[in-house]
């Protein structure tokens, strides 16, 4: 794949870009606090970017953007970036799902992965991903969801863990304690999801035809905000 494809992922409180061209990741950039401050961060931080490499935001051809579960401000300011972007350059949008982004950062023996987060009020989002053995080998490529993604009560679905369980995701390590001995947690560098894969899934997505509208694209929220259903 040829494509030049730009990956925005603002999914938690620390975001990063990433560019990808000819099937490879080019250069990737964090941008701490992402989720916290304004959009303008990320417009310089790809400005930066895309110009280190002589190219211009009209030259993108995708944009792939990390769309949740996550953070809501974060989400809400890479997904409304990522429209803008798309709209102004005039190339195609992706939207990526983040936990697959986690799933496929995984250990190459890891076959299949539950990915978390916190979902507030004692609750987890949860997302079951297996690898397809026979698949490519390209990490981004290999990786599906089984299912939705759920929310659990916590206690009640660390208990359910079956012997040889993996997990991952920004919320494995605080829920390590309450696992059965058996479960593998998987180490800090592979619970988060990468600006550089949210790129390559996006990619792929291109290449398959499953791309989205930039006009209805929304984050994916399983549950409104703490404020929201106090408001209401």
């Amino acid at each position: 794949m040829s494509l030049l494809t730009l990956g925005v992922e603002t999914s938690g409180l620390a975001g990063a870009v990433a560019l990808r061209r000819g099937g490879e990741t080019v250069a990737a950039a964090s941008i701490e606090q992402a989720g916290r401050r304004h959009a303008q961060t990320l417009v310089s931080e790809v400005d930066v970017l895309l110009r280190r490499y002589g190219l211009t935001a009209r030259q993108l051809e995708v944009i792939a953007v990390s769309i949740g579960p996550g953070s809501f401000t974060g989400l809400r300011v890479g997904v409304v970036f990522a429209k803008t972007l798309a709209y102004a350059a005039g190339c195609r949008l992706a939207a990526v799902d983040t936990f697959r982004a986690i799933a496929a950062s995984s250990p190459n023996d890891v076959l299949e992965v539950f990915v978390v987060s916190d979902a507030q009020r004692g609750d987890l989002f949860v997302g079951r991903y297996v690898r397809d053995p026979a698949g490519s080998r390209d990490e981004s490529g290999v990786w599906s969801r089984r299912g939705e993604i759920s929310i659990e009560p916590a206690d009640a679905w660390c208990r359910q863990r079956n012997e040889g369980s993996v997990v991952s995701g920004p919320a494995a390590e605080s829920l390590r304690p309450r696992l059965p001995s058996s479960v593998r947690v998987l180490d800090p560098e592979f619970r988060l999801p990468r600006a550089d894969l949210i790129a390559a899934l996006g990619e792929r997505q291109a290449a398959s035809g499953d791309l989205t509208d930039l006009w209805t694209l929304e984050p994916y929220y399983l549950r409104r905000s703490a404020a929201e259903e106090k408001a209401r």
